[in-house]
Formats: structure tokens, sequence, C-alpha cells
């Protein structure tokens, strides 16, 4: 007789322990007030482009552009990288054996967890900080360990704090500065504290440089190398996309310790998880040309910037902000909770923002606000913002004073 009973299927645990996108119900949400003709502003997310880098002349019609760059491709970028960390840094990398490409920050993320997270093992990342360090470590089968950033010390680590609770096999630690989603800054001792905590620890550091790029007057964001002896213990994910805000460029950087790059380049072959050709000439003309192009978009930024955070002060919220980071992290009033407030602001303004429980459980109270480069766009939601406030801002409740008891017959002098 034929077989015809399903099998069943269980999934592996470590998909259980996958982060859950928390965003479903405001897609749903939003989905609804499209089909009603509602324009959305989306803060939820970075839509920056820079107009939407386009491709080397022939790069797009040519067909070869579409596939997987070759090692001579990537050799050729490495170098171009190698200059550009020379050039922003003052620190001298290696191209051949201390710099990879991969397609994005998330395939870095999990080829390093990957190569040395084992199952029983444990990494340590930010809380709040972005789902993918919690997802890589997950399908790694490690387990995912937070360390909680607090408002009170500037969302900076303690890392005093971590040593002492840390228990079995640490094999590595997430930092990432300037930060998202809080947008706080680390200096150069933060950093060198982070460095000498991982030889202590025997650990690997990665550090997400999300947006270590921008340079706005006096500030500087610094990069791991810059630390004596990062480059021992440390390795660098440097995602083009977010450090210049195109969308359309998927290739990141992971540079820094020579075995963790070696293990990273072996598994990149070994899966085939390379960037298209046509991507890596885009990097290369970026990190060679796109200096004035960035510098107009950083301008747009600061202008929608104190738009948005002048509207969120009027309002009573508490706005954070870093001109490195293209981002607000807005506390929210405490009556209501951050998934609450971003609904409610969706049905009534057809803003969308992000709430903060999305980053992790110290994210709860916090919105994040995605900043548009286009300043016209702030305007708007920010003219929608105060227009609206009466509708999703709900005043606390005053406390009723209870009427004074009356005085019975049988009440005594003495207690009166």
């Amino acid at each position: 007789m034929p077989i015809t009973r399903k099998i069943n299927l269980d999934r592996a645990d470590r998909l259980q322990r996958m982060p859950v996108a928390l965003d479903n119900d405001l897609d749903r949400i939003a989905a609804r007030l499209t089909a009603r003709d509602v324009d959305i502003i989306d803060l939820s997310s970075l839509r920056a482009s820079m107009g939407q880098l386009q491709p080397p002349p022939g790069s797009a019609t040519d067909p070869a552009g579409w596939e997987l760059a070759s090692d001579d491709d990537l050799a050729h970028f490495r170098v171009t990288v190698a200059d550009w960390y020379e050039s922003r840094f003052g620190v001298s990398l290696d191209p051949m054996h201390e710099i990879e490409i991969v397609p994005n920050e998330f395939v870095a993320m999990s080829l390093l967890t990957l190569a040395f997270v084992d199952a029983g093992d444990v990494a340590l990342i930010p809380d709040p900080g972005k789902p993918l360090y919690r997802g890589a470590v997950a399908l790694s089968g490690g387990g995912a360990v937070p360390y909680y950033l607090w408002e009170r010390n500037d969302f900076l680590p303690s890392f005093a704090g971590i040593e002492a609770g840390l228990a079995g096999r640490t094999r590595l630690m997430v930092l990432s500065y300037p930060h998202d989603p809080t947008t706080a800054m680390a200096d150069m001792n933060v950093l060198q504290e982070a460095v000498t905590f991982a030889k202590r620890q025997n650990m690997l550091l990665i550090f997400d440089a999300s947006y270590t790029h921008v340079v706005n007057g006096p500030l500087r964001p610094r990069g791991l190398f810059e630390a004596k002896g990062a480059r021992g213990v440390g390795i660098e994910i440097f995602s083009l996309s977010r450090n210049f805000g195109v969308g359309n460029l998927p290739l990141a950087v992971v540079a820094g310790n020579r075995e963790a790059v070696n293990a990273v380049s072996f598994l990149s072959a070994a899966t085939g998880l390379r960037p298209l050709r046509v991507t890596v000439r885009m990097a290369e003309t970026l990190l060679q040309q796109g200096e004035s192009a960035f510098k107009q978009r950083l301008d747009r930024l600061e202008t929608s910037r104190r738009i948005l955070m002048g509207t969120f002060t009027e309002m009573r919220w508490t706005p954070r902000a870093s001109p490195a980071v293209p981002y607000l992290w807005v506390a929210v009033p405490a009556t209501t909770g951050a998934e609450g407030i971003c609904r409610r602001m969706l049905r009534r303004t057809g803003i969308r923002l992000r709430p903060g429980t999305v980053f992790g459980e110290r994210g709860e109270g916090f919105v994040r606000v995605a900043i548009p480069d286009d300043p016209e766009i702030a305007k708007t939601a920010a003219e929608r913002l105060t227009r609206h406030a009466h509708l999703y801002q709900r005043k606390i409740p005053r406390t009723r004073r209870l009427p004074a008891r009356r005085k019975s017959k049988g009440d005594s002098a003495e207690s009166e």
C-alpha cells in the first residue's frame, strides 16, 4: 500500500531560541491603513539611499557583474578597504590576512559564531541591542547571555558587573558603539577596557562598527583597532550599507584578528557566501568617491534630527540623540508600554515607530525613531505628532483626595 501519512517534523531547538519578530502586529495595522489610502510615514527603519548609488558604467549591463565575486575581485577590494582604514583611523591592516568580505553583517555574525561557539558555549550580547546578535548565536547552538546597558550609566557596559556574573564557557562578546538603538558613544577608555576584559577572559571581542564612519565637526567615533592590543582579541564588522546609508549595497567587511578572519574566509569559501561582483564594484566606488555625497546626507540628517528632537521635547517625551547615529532613542510616558504607544500612534497618526522591546528586555519604555534624510518627511511627521497628540497621549489621572470623614456623635473629644 502507498504511504500517505505525513511525517512529523520537529524544529531544532536552536530555532526556538531565535528572536521573534515583534513588529507583526504593526505590519497588520499598517497594511489595513494602507488599504484605506492612509499615507504611512515609516520611521521604524532607515530608508536612506543617497539617491540609490548607481553601479559603475557597464556593471549593470555586464552579465558577469551579477556573478559571485572572484578571488581577484575580493583581493583588489581588500586593498581598498585597507587604504580606507589607514586614512580613516590611522590603522594598518594586512589586506590578505586581516580583512574578509561577506554579503552582510548577519552573515558576518553567523560565520563568526559558527566558527567559535559550540553547543553549551556562551556569548555575551548587549541588551538593548540588535536582534541579529541573538539570532546568530542561536544558529550556532550556543547560548546568548545579555549584559544590560543602563541609562544611568549612559548605556555603557559595566565590565566589573559583567565579570562578576560570568559562568560557563564564554567564548565571545559583542560590543557596538556608536550604539544602535540607544545612540550612546564610547570613548577610548571604554574600548581599551573592553580589550583588557576580553584578554583576561580569553574571549573574542566582536565590535559592530555600523556607524564609525560619521565625522561631524569635533565628533569622531573611535574604531576598535585604535585601542592598544585590539587586533589580538578583536574583530570589527563594518557594514557599508549602514555606515553610508546605501540601502542597495549588501556588503560587510570583517577585519582584525587573523585567526578569526581566516575562519570566516574558510566558511565563506565553503558555503559560497560571497557578495556579487557588481556589489563589490559599487562598494569600491563608494569608498573612493562617496565622501561628498555622504557629507550632503549628514547635513540633511542633522536638519531632520533637530526637527524631531524639538517635537518630542515639546511632547514632554525624552529623546536621546547623537550626530553619529541616524536614530533617536525616545523614552515614552511610563503609563504606556513601548509596543502599546507604537500601536496607538500608528492608528491615530499613520506614523510608525519601532518599540524598544524589539531590542531586548531593557528596551521597554523606549521607542526607536529612524531619522529620515529628507527634512520634508521630518516636518510632515512633526506636524502630525503635534496635531494628533491629544489622541495618543493620555494624561496621567490625578489622585483624588478622599472626602473628610464626618464626625459622629460617638466620637470622643480626644479623637478630635
